[in-house]
């Protein structure tokens, strides 16, 4: 019940906003996305949109219409298929699963050459010698205040830049870390259950052992390994 509230509440201020983005100068093509288009909207919930727009120029704006959040990214469409190159998981993310709300040919083409892009996937990284170094830091510094209060924020901050790693090393969008849980559920159930083990432990052994699991997907082991960056010049 609470996301039909929320839902109705985003799609009474959509012609409200939509009429603010299409009187801006330069705006021709505006795509909604976000959670509200997924049907995920929650009473705290903004309205997000791309604009298209003539000329060099971006820009972000943001405003409110009847309490409601709104941002709005005005890109050309150059910049658009920069941030594709790129592979913005983000921009590319919005685009593949966003609704035309303002339709124009350019806008249609940028998504389907998102959908196309999102359906193949990012690019997967590898983990590199100094991910690996600052993730077995992570676990070690957990390891050093075990009896401490800081344990939980620690031992949150490193799961939080495992998950990252992870995504990117298995070549999966990212997505925002709300949505961590169902996405991985959906990808990797073993590693859903590690992070939610890290999240709801209720002492820091139990919190630090899931943690350690976690990590050594990625690692393998906790085993320091030789390594280091090359000189580079000094200004």
């Amino acid at each position: 019940m609470i996301t039909t509230v929320a839902q109705t509440r985003l799609k009474a201020a959509l012609p409200a906003a939509l009429e603010r983005i299409t009187a801006t100068p330069g705006v021709y093509a505006a795509l909604w996305c976000g959670s509200a288009t997924r049907g995920e909207a929650t009473p705290y919930s903004d309205l997000d949109f791309h604009a298209l727009v003539t000329g060099g120029l971006r820009w972000r704006s943001n405003f409110t219409v009847d309490g409601v959040p709104v941002e709005v990214f005005h890109n050309p469409v150059h910049k658009v298929r920069a941030m594709f190159a790129e592979e913005d998981a983000a921009t590319i993310t919005m685009f593949a699963q966003g609704r035309p709300v303002l339709p124009h040919p350019e806008l249609g083409v940028l998504i389907d050459e998102a959908r196309t892009l999102y359906a193949a996937g990012p690019t997967p990284r590898p983990l590199t010698e100094a991910q690996r170094f600052h993730l077995i830091e992570e676990v070690m510094d957990g390891r050093g205040v075990l009896n401490q209060p800081i344990h939980s924020l620690l031992a949150l901050s490193a799961a939080n830049q495992a998950v990252d790693v992870l995504y990117a090393v298995n070549g999966w969008w990212e997505v925002k870390r709300e949505r961590w849980p169902a996405d991985l559920a959906a990808r990797s159930p073993e590693v859903a259950h590690e992070l939610t083990a890290v999240l709801v432990a209720t002492d820091a052994r139990s919190r630090q052992a899931a943690l350690e699991r976690l990590v050594t997907r990625l690692t393998g082991d906790l085993s320091y390994r030789d390594g280091g960056s090359g000189p580079e010049p000094v200004g």
